[in-house]
């Protein structure tokens, strides 16, 4: 749709895409995004209708300091003004309930009881080359090219922002040249090891101006593969999203009574076990199905590789920097193969790994739990809920050990002109205003950055989540422990010693 196109009514748009929400995945999807991706509207029309869910948006889509007339929404509709500072936590936000086994980590035991051995992976640093920092490039082109190599979880959200970028006269051209946006959909894990490996060049000049993977865990990774100037030229957070599992309610029930526990790896560890030695957790009686991403492709991997590393070794220590030589540990090495020969590991995206829950309802797919992004929790929510309201709920858990993706925007300056860095952090700036952080919230369900966007607002639009689907807002309640920052060398040299891993031996396995 091009920037002037009359978009259609609203309720049309969204009655439309709930009319094709009840059909294959592709269409679903589809609709989904139809709905949410008409060009800059009103500022009091809703992106799309909740339906049964209730949430105005008109209560947050207001421009601030609009009369309700200029704002296009109903004479006498109260009109919301942007906040200067963010809303202290509302007290009603629940924090998740801290069940009686909680104290009490069994990875270790599970690896004794089971017998599991693997066959030991050698650790090692990698040897990554240093690159010499270039900058600037002479700008010799009639178009200021900026091409972000991005997640595949911001994608639309990144590409809708950058039709309306590039359709507003006073942001879209420098000296004259129009600048061009483009949005690259890639792993987090595989840009990193592309920037930091210099295989982003070509003829002198960045494939990339702006790396904007899910979270900051990579950027020593890239950073320190640089010499000889600042790599960055900006480095701020444009959204963030916990991990959380995602969880049939059946099947979270039952976990909740059997085990006794937060969802954590340790948890996913012992109903594995248990399964192992007989006994069956799901309601249905099936065998337990538990997913994650690869951790070579997908920053949500990554985070779980990272997760498992630190409950393993961090348990009973207040904070704990995980060590090259921790890898080596058996025992460890044993847990990794453990889970990776009882988790599902088909999938290179979050996205896709969360995409049979949103087409399928529990019974329907084989999924019983995923480790996704928070704000895929609540789209496969929604989208059950508009498919199938009365069928088993997909229940959204926070780890007990949680690791925040803060989705940073990196402008590179090694190998691009001082044009694209300037495009680039424009549109850097663009990404923090707040029609663009609710678009953000609205779309895709991240958690704003922009103190512009209050928490009030922000529980608006997913307050439904927390009463149904177990969604908490406040991001301090939401799980037990925050994993503090980790060595990007020995996180890559974790990911490496977890692809090198062959399949277990046990006598259960």
């Amino acid at each position: 749709m091009s920037p002037s196109a009359n978009p259609a009514p609203t309720t049309d748009r969204a009655n439309t895409a709930f009319g094709r929400l009840g059909h294959t995945a592709a269409r679903t999807v589809l609709a989904f995004a139809i709905a949410l991706a008409a060009p800059t509207l009103p500022a009091a029309e809703k992106l799309f209708d909740f339906g049964s869910l209730n949430v105005d948006l008109s209560k947050v889509q207001a421009k601030p300091g609009a009369t309700p007339d200029q704002a296009g929404a109903p004479a006498g509709t109260a009109v919301k003004e942007a906040p200067t500072q963010q809303l202290p936590s509302t007290p009603e936000s629940p924090a998740p309930a801290v069940l009686p086994r909680d104290g009490q980590e069994s990875i270790g035991a599970t690896v004794k009881t089971q017998a599991v051995t693997v066959k030991p992976v050698e650790v090692s640093a990698a040897n990554t080359g240093q690159q010499q920092v270039t900058y600037p490039v002479p700008e010799d082109r009639p178009v200021i090219e900026v091409k972000i190599a991005a997640g595949s979880e911001k994608k639309d959200w990144f590409e809708e922002a950058a039709r309306r970028f590039m359709a507003d006269p006073s942001l879209n051209s420098i000296d004259g040249k129009p600048i061009r946006l483009t949005v690259d959909k890639i792993g987090s894990t595989e840009s990193a090891t592309l920037l930091a490996g210099g295989k982003t060049m070509h003829g002198g000049r960045n494939e990339y101006q702006v790396w904007a993977p899910a979270s900051s865990i990579f950027r020593s990774v890239v950073e320190e593969a640089f010499t000889g100037g600042k790599l960055f030229e900006t480095d701020e957070s444009v959204a963030r999203s916990p991990m959380v599992f995602v969880t049939w309610e059946p099947v979270q029930q039952a976990i909740d009574q059997k085990i006794e526990k937060s969802m954590s790896f340790d948890t996913m560890t012992e109903i594995f076990s248990r399964e192992l030695s007989g006994e069956k957790i799901d309601p249905n009686g099936r065998s337990f199905q538990f997913g994650f991403t690869r951790p070579q492709d997908s920053n949500s991997g990554a985070v779980a590789l990272i997760t498992m590393a630190y409950e393993f070794f961090a348990k009973d220590r207040g904070r704990y920097r995980i060590r090259l030589e921790d890898l080596k540990n058996p025992d460890f090495q044993a847990y990794l193969a453990f889970i990776k020969y009882m988790a599902d590991q088909t999938k290179d995206s979050t996205g896709k790994l969360a995409e049979p829950l949103m087409q399928a309802g529990y019974g329907g797919q084989p999924l019983s739990s995923v480790y996704v992004y928070e704000n895929l929790g609540v789209k496969v929510a929604f989208i059950r809920k508009a498919n199938d309201p009365t069928g088993a709920k997909p229940v959204i858990r926070y780890p007990k050990y949680n690791l925040i993706s803060d989705h940073p925007y990196y402008t590179l300056r090694h190998g691009n002109s001082q044009a694209q860095v300037e495009a680039a952090r424009r549109f850097k700036d663009f990404l923090l205003t707040r029609d663009i952080q609710l678009l953000a919230l609205q779309k895709e369900g991240f958690r704003p950055v922009s103190p512009q966007v209050s928490n009030q607002e922000m529980n608006d639009v997913l307050g439904d989540f927390v009463t149904e689907n177990g969604l908490v807002p406040d991001l301090i309640k939401a799980s037990q422990i925050l994993i503090p920052a980790q060595s990007g060398e020995v996180i890559m040299a974790l990911i490496r010693t977890y692809q090198g891993l062959g399949d277990p031996v046990g006598p259960n396995l």
